[in-house]
């Protein structure tokens, strides 16, 4: 189990497309250390490798993957992770070409990595149950894997498929169950969530969400205005769960509830998103939604796109909302002027939440928008 070694050593895997700028790629590599640090691991090596499309059986091609198989060996590496979303078959091939050379190897895919980290970072039995139905739907390379093997050793037996396509169909309606045993599930739990929402529409209490990329500094904000004092941490994924406080808006003489969840980040499977929509769901019925953006990052234009790209899958992307460019403590660079330009339309603040710098003109903010939602 790679979870009882301490500092586990991974191996980095990264296809590079020939006209992709460098410093895009140098980020998405150094997002992959920070996943693989998050997760407890470090990277012994980095490999990547040019290439106009990945290859369709093993990713990397056969001659590269037995090539960087004995160098898992040379080099004592204790898991492999490929900085992309594999296909089944493409994982499991190449999960079983470096276990021939090392059979303790774990080899993830990029899904695999960020459901490890949710799995560290859940506390309740919601985020649990959804990270185990992203995990089920994600068990693809297992069914592939032995629905091939059965079949090559019962091939021709039973029915016109053999009897690994049997076998195959019996482990995939037992998947599909378990799938649909954990949506019910979350069905229970997402009507709870739900009656508590009504209970407060009840009130007619304005909801603010905060929403932005992972580590942008969500939940600090969110204590900041509520009061609360959530778990922080300079990794990715620490808020899996939602929060909600509440907050007095002095200059119209009413409260308003803030709520707190799950970063987003680039590359995310839909699958995943969809697994979370119960813990979403403070953020789907949001009337006023806070986007936090590290200002200090240097593609948090890209950073952006990615947030706005949830949320249009989310369908979601028409909500009202307020840029916040957060960490204006840390030397960055940036021309707010410029940034003040480019969104206009978001009513863009500055602010530090962690020394609280810009908040108050944060406030004022929020309560030129919030009455519009009173009346």
């Amino acid at each position: 189990m790679l979870s009882l070694i301490k500092n586990p050593k991974f191996m980095v895997i990264s296809l590079v497309p020939w006209d992709e700028n460098k410093q895009k790629t140098k980020d998405y590599l150094n997002e992959a250390t920070s996943l693989i640090q998050t997760f407890g691991g470090v990277v012994g090596l980095v490999v990547t490798q040019n290439a106009a499309r990945a290859d369709s059986t093993t990713y990397i091609g056969k001659g590269k993957a037995r090539e960087l198989a004995q160098t898992i060996l040379d080099n004592d590496i204790d898991a492999v992770v490929v900085n992309d979303n594999l296909k089944s078959s493409q994982l499991f091939n190449l999960k079983k070409l470096f276990q021939n050379f090392k059979p303790d190897i774990q080899v993830w895919d990029r899904t695999d990595l960020i459901l490890q980290i949710f799995g560290k970072n859940a506390q309740t039995a919601e985020a649990k149950l959804q990270i185990k139905l992203v995990d089920t739907r994600h068990k693809g390379p297992e069914l592939y894997g032995m629905g091939q093997m059965m079949s090559q050793q019962g091939g021709g037996i039973g029915t016109h498929g053999g009897a690994g396509e049997t076998n195959t169909e019996i482990m995939r309606r037992h998947w599909r169950h378990e799938i649909k045993n954990i949506e019910n599930q979350l069905e229970k739990l997402a009507t709870s969530k739900f009656h508590q929402m009504e209970n407060r529409n009840q009130t007619e209490t304005p909801t603010i969400s905060i929403i932005g990329y992972t580590n942008s500094g969500k939940t600090t904000l969110f204590n900041l205005m509520s009061k609360k004092n959530n778990l922080t941490k300079d990794t990715l994924f620490v808020t899996l769960d939602s929060g909600v406080g509440e907050i007095y808006l002095p200059k119209i003489g009413r409260s308003v509830f803030i709520t707190d969840t799950i970063g987003f980040i680039q590359n995310l499977p839909s699958e995943t998103i969809n697994a979370f929509k119960s813990t979403l769901m403070e953020t789907l019925n949001a009337d006023l939604l806070l986007q936090v953006i590290d200002i200090s990052d240097q593609q948090l234009l890209d950073k952006i796109a990615v947030v706005e790209k949830v949320l249009a899958d989310l369908k979601i992307d028409n909500k009202k909302q307020i840029y916040v460019f957060n960490k204006i403590d840390k030397p960055n660079g940036v021309d707010k002027e410029e940034l003040s330009r480019l969104f206009s339309s978001f009513n863009p603040q500055f602010i530090s939440a962690i020394n609280g710098d810009g908040y108050s003109q944060l406030l004022d903010a929020i309560q030129t928008v919030i009455p519009a939602f009173t009346l």
